[in-house]
Formats: structure tokens, C-alpha cells, sequence
């Protein structure tokens, strides 16, 4: 399947690029600078690339099939997940295949464990919806730029048709920059709390709204370091007293487009890109698990706080006979038991008990801190360029002579 999309990628490159030497623009070489400035607005759909949620494939199968492939991540997104965009942006032509473009937009990311047949995800059940306001400073680079044509086809002097085919009336451009944006995860209460040690003291709070995530610090951002096992990092470490991850993050805008020109003054275009983030915490997951009876008196949301970090909560089914939990098997040699434990000498050895835990206990891994977060669009806009022919014309013809014949 990889090879296969790699061939047809080649293939079409190879198509546009054939398209491109065939066709001509009637266009003069400094027809940009009769309309440099140009406005776009424009709607279309977003998705986004985080530790929550995923597509249909769980993770063995997205090792074997895709491994070390660029199209992993793209098999791996939700796209019954995807939300909306819209989009406004200015446009200066710089030169004839350059551009700058300030782009705002508003969007909404988001993502859900439920979605996922991994059991990793759909036991930690987590989601997460994100609202995005982002400001980016792009550069367009035009391959081709769009030909309106004529209405006759006409041929130019060097018996080229002005637009030979639907394709060559096309244009095609890469977009790249850099931006910033403001993002406010949110998300709902829908964890299970199976019956087992670690939540005998516990009561969850369930209100059906989304919660503003961030304040909560449900990782133990900030609070005293949670210490674990070699395999986990040190919650809480590299944050502040107090402070959690910041609202405002950068991102790295590229992609491509299509343009198609109406005339010479309007159009549409089709645009997908990608914003790779420098935060993981676009859906508020990122590292570990932090003990809830911490965060309950840590965080002046207490309860709330505590029941959104998801630590000792289960939603899959499980061989111990509770949901979301595993069975621990011990021996108390010294025949004192651990908090919680059950004898069962059934089990052999001496003193054998067993304590029913959940795979999301304090400590234990929540998210990956290894990959940021990344989220993309696409766009349809519509835009208008504004003339500026009156100001630049003598400028544009300035080196030409005219040669007046006398009438007389």
C-alpha cells in the first residue's frame, strides 16, 4: 500500500509537471504589481494529530502494516473527529511566484479514546475538545501561477494556446512559516471508577459540560514531584511552583495549494496544511498519571481536578472480572498483607493473596512527552485581488520608448 501511493505521488507529479511545460501565460511579467494586494476568506475542516483518540487501526496494527512510513500518522487520525475552520488572511505579492500572508483563523480540534479499538486508549477513555485562535506570517511560492485564459483559446505569438486544458488553467504553490496561536482544551467527566482499593476514599464529580482543563493541572503540573519506576519520568518537574503549560504556543504552518482564477481579480483556493506545534499538551495529555488525593488537596478545584485526571479509572473489560483492572498476585512472606489485599492460598506459594488494580494508577504512563502535538487544515477560500494599475503603470513601462509618427 505504501509503495503503491508513493508510485501514483510520482506519477501525478509527473502529469502537472508535463501540464506546466506545456501551457503558456499570455500574462505580462509584471502583472503582479497592477494587484498586489489581495484579501481571502475562507471555511473548511480540521483535524489533529495528539495522544487522544486515533483512528481504527490499534497500535499492532499500525506497527506491522505502517511502520517507519510517512503515512502512519495519516492512518492513525480520527477523521470522524474532525471539526471546523475559518479563516481570513491578507496577501501582499512580493515578486511574480513569491507572496506574504498574514493569516488568522479560528478553529476547534478534538479527539476521544472511544473511538479507538486500542485497549490502552479505550481504557484510559479520555477526550477532549480544543478551541484555537491562530495568528501566522506565511510565504506563498508559486510553481505555477493561475491562467484565466480567453474566452477563444486563443493562441499566443509562439503558437501556444493561452489555456490549453482544465489543468494548465491551475495554480499550484507551497505555503511555509511560522505562527502562534491561543488554545483552551476542554473536556467532559465520562470516566469509570471501578471498586478497588485506590478509590475506596475517592468520590468522582460528574457534570455533564465541558471543563476548562489547564486549571486543573490534571498531571500534577507544578505540584510535588511524583517519584516512579526507571521507565517514567518525574511528574511535575519541569513546571514552576504552581504553574502549569502555557495557553499560548508556536507553531511551524506548511503545505501546498491550488488556485483557480475566475479573472483577473478573483478566485478560489484550495489549501491543506499542517501546524506542527512546540506543546503536547494541545489535548492536555502529555506524561504521567498523578495521584488524584494529591491533586484533591493541591488544586482549589479539589474534586473536580482529581476526577479529571482519569488516575484509577477503567472503561474495558478485564480477566479480573472488574472493568478497566488487572489482577495483582503476591505473597506475604512475612504473613503481613498490603493495604487492600485479599488471601487466597488457592494460588500457591506462601500466603498468596491478590489486590485488584487499575492500569491507570499514579505513576503509570497517561501520554507520550516525547512527540509534540500537531494539528491540520483544509481550507477553501474565496479571494479578491484590488488594483493597482494607476500607480505602478509608468513605473512598470518605465524603461519602454514609444516611437510617434508624425501625422503631418
Amino acid at each position: 500500500m505504501y509503495y503503491t501511493r508513493l508510485i501514483l505521488i510520482l506519477i501525478c507529479s509527473l502529469l502537472i509537471s508535463s501540464a506546466f511545460s506545456q501551457s503558456k501565460s499570455y500574462y505580462d511579467e509584471k502583472e503582479y504589481l497592477k494587484t498586489r494586494h489581495e484579501l481571502n476568506f475562507g471555511i473548511g475542516v480540521s483535524s489533529c494529530q495528539t495522544d487522544v483518540g486515533g483512528s481504527k487501526y490499534n497500535d499492532q496494527e499500525l506497527n506491522e502494516k505502517f511502520a517507519g512510513k510517512i503515512f502512519r500518522s495519516i492512518y492513525d487520525t480520527d477523521i470522524s473527529s474532525s471539526n471546523f475552520v475559518l479563516n481570513a488572511g491578507y496577501v501582499y505579492h512580493f515578486k511574480k511566484k513569491i507572496s506574504f500572508r498574514g493569516n488568522l483563523i479560528f478553529s476547534r480540534t478534538s479527539g476521544d479514546d472511544k473511538q479507538s479499538p486500542e485497549f490502552y486508549r479505550n481504557n484510559r477513555n479520555l477526550n477532549f475538545r480544543t478551541g484555537i485562535l491562530e495568528f501566522s506570517a506565511i510565504t506563498e511560492f508559486y510553481l505555477k501561477k493561475a491562467n484565466t485564459g480567453n474566452k477563444f483559446n486563443l493562441k499566443n505569438v509562439e503558437g501556444h494556446k493561452i489555456s490549453s486544458n482544465a489543468l494548465s488553467s491551475l495554480g499550484f504553490y507551497l505555503v511555509g512559516g511560522v505562527g502562534g496561536f491561543l488554545y483552551i482544551p476542554k473536556a467532559k467527566t465520562n470516566f469509570v471508577y471501578p471498586d478497588v482499593t485506590e478509590n475506596d476514599d475517592f468520590t468522582a464529580v460528574y457534570i455533564n459540560e465541558y471543563q476548562k482543563l489547564r486549571p486543573l493541572h490534571t498531571e500534577g503540573q507544578g505540584y510535588e514531584g511524583l517519584e516512579s519506576g526507571d521507565d517514567f519520568n518525574v511528574a511535575g518537574k519541569k513546571f514552576k511552583d504552581d504553574k502549569t503549560y502555557s495557553k499560548i504556543a508556536v507553531c511551524i504552518p506548511f503545505g501546498f495549494g491550488i488556485q483557480k482564477a475566475f479573472n483577473a481579480f478573483m478566485g478560489v483556493k484550495i489549501e491543506a496544511g499542517i501546524r506542527y506545534t512546540f506543546t503536547d499538551y494541545l489535548d492536555d495529555v502529555s506524561g504521567l498519571y498523578y495521584d488524584k488525593s494529591l491533586l484533591a488537596q493541591y488544586n482549589e478545584n479539589g474534586n473536580l481536578a482529581a476526577t479529571m485526571s482519569g488516575t484509577g479509572s477503567g472503561d474495558a473489560p478485564s480477566s479480573s472480572g472488574i472493568p478497566g483492572t488487572y489482577r495483582y498476585v503476591g505473597y506475604a512472606i512475612d504473613g503481613i498483607y498490603p493495604n487492600g489485599a485479599t488471601p487466597d492460598n488457592s494460588l500457591g506459594g506462601t500466603n498468596s493473596y491478590y489486590i485488584d488494580k487499575t492500569f491507570t494508577q499514579a505513576g503509570f504512563k497517561r501520554g507520550n512527552p516525547d512527540n509534540n502535538d500537531y494539528y491540520g487544515f483544509l481550507n477553501v477560500s474565496f479571494y479578491k485581488t484590488f488594483s493597482t494599475h494607476g500607480k505602478v503603470y509608468k513605473s512598470i513601462h518605465s524603461k519602454q520608448k514609444r516611437k510617434i509618427k508624425a501625422s503631418f
